[in-house]
């Protein structure tokens, strides 16, 4: 058994792309943790973390899309994501409202782009269902948690912050995981 995995791996091209996927996956983490443990933060804090956060996220997007098929939707997603991200850092004056929307609206596109990305790359993940159940799992997680962002805009900064740190820490799992399993 062990030793069909090593050919396996000796046989498969090596990627370079495992450490950075490593790297912004461990920040995505990191950027949810402090949003989880630290709920209490000012709007402006929360609006440099999440902005911050949105960033990596979508550069970590734009990295993952060099291994996929579709990578000019995938490329797309990491762009709109990255923008949505300058966009709540450059905006001083955000309200918490402001915040909740921009959020709420990046988690809805996210999860339904990475939904389709799933989907339409599934027939080349043959034998790989939990892939594909976990992908689409972390689609409808970020759909979910972008909806109640909408639904409830003027809710407290605790209950925007551990929404927005839950759905980071797994989509910052997700990447440090997707790039370990590239690592040569």
């Amino acid at each position: 058994m062990t030793t069909t995995y090593r050919q396996n791996r000796e046989t498969q091209r090596p990627s370079s792309l495992w450490s950075a996927l490593v790297i912004l996956g461990i920040a995505v983490t990191v950027l949810g943790l402090l949003l989880i443990t630290n709920p209490f933060t000012t709007v402006g804090a929360l609006a440099v973390i999440a902005g911050v956060a949105l960033l990596v996220s979508g550069i970590t997007e734009i990295v993952s899309a060099v291994r996929t098929e579709n990578s000019g939707s995938a490329i797309f997603f990491g762009a709109l994501t990255a923008v949505a991200g300058v966009v709540i850092l450059l905006w001083p004056g955000v309200t918490l409202h402001a915040i909740a929307l921009i959020v709420g609206a990046a988690l809805i596109v996210a999860g339904v782009v990475r939904a389709l990305l799933v989907l339409a790359s599934r027939n080349g993940q043959a034998g790989r269902t939990g892939s594909v159940a976990r992908g689409l799992l972390i689609a409808a997680l970020a759909v979910v948690l972008g909806v109640l962002a909408l639904a409830w805009p003027s809710s407290t900064v605790v209950v925007l912050a551990v929404l927005f740190g839950i759905q980071l820490v797994v989509t910052g799992v997700t990447e440090v995981a997707l790039g370990l399993a590239l690592r040569p």
